[in-house]
C-alpha cells in the first residue's frame, strides 16, 4: 500500500470513491530461480559436491572395466551420491577433459590394475590426480565430503 500511494495509484471504484489498490505479490518460483541463479554464479558453475547434480563420473578405460565401474556406481548410489559411468568409446585423456567442462566434482578412472588391484584412481575437479585409493576408502571419503558439506573439493 505504501508504494501505491507513494506512486500515486488509484482508481475509482463502484461508488465514484478514489482508493488506492493493495498489491499483492507473490511468486513461488522466482525466489528459487534467483537463488539458484545466484549460486551458479558465485560458484562459476563449479557447484560444491554436496550441491552438484552429479557427484562422481567413473571412466572405465576399455569396455573390460565397464562392468567394474557399474558396480562401483550401484554401490556410491546406494551411499546417496548421483553418479554416472561414461562408457563412451573415447579416450581417457577425452573422458577426463569432458568431465573437466562439465565441473564433476570427482572422476573415478578405472583400468586393467584398479580392476584387479579393487582400487580406484580418483580426480579431483580442483586438485588433479589424488592417485589410487580402495573403492570402501573412496565411498567414505566422498560420503564425508557430502556430509560436512564441504565447498574446496
Amino acid at each position: 500500500m505504501l508504494l501505491a500511494k507513494k506512486f500515486g495509484m488509484e482508481y475509482t471504484d463502484s461508488n465514484d470513491n478514489r482508493v488506492t489498490p493493495y498489491i499483492i505479490h507473490r511468486t513461488s518460483l522466482g525466489c528459487y530461480e534467483r537463488t539458484l541463479a545466484l549460486l551458479l554464479e558465485k560458484y562459476a558453475g563449479a557447484l560444491p559436491m554436496w550441491m552438484a547434480p552429479e557427484q562422481v563420473r567413473f571412466l572405465p578405460i576399455g569396455d573390460e572395466q565397464a562392468e567394474y565401474a557399474h558396480k562401483l556406481a550401484d554401490e556410491c548410489s546406494a551411499a546417496g551420491m548421483r553418479v554416472t559411468v561414461d562408457e563412451r568409446n573415447e579416450k581417457i585423456g577425452y573422458k577426463i577433459r569432458a568431465a573437466q567442462l562439465e565441473k564433476i566434482p570427482y572422476m573415478i578412472v578405472i583400468g586393467e590394475k584398479e580392476m584387479t588391484d579393487g582400487t580406484v584412481s580418483v580426480r579431483s575437479r580442483k586438485k588433479g590426480d589424488m592417485g589410487l585409493m580402495s573403492a570402501a576408502d573412496f565411498v567414505e571419503f566422498a560420503k564425508q565430503q557430502i556430509k560436512d558439506k564441504v565447498s574446496d573439493n
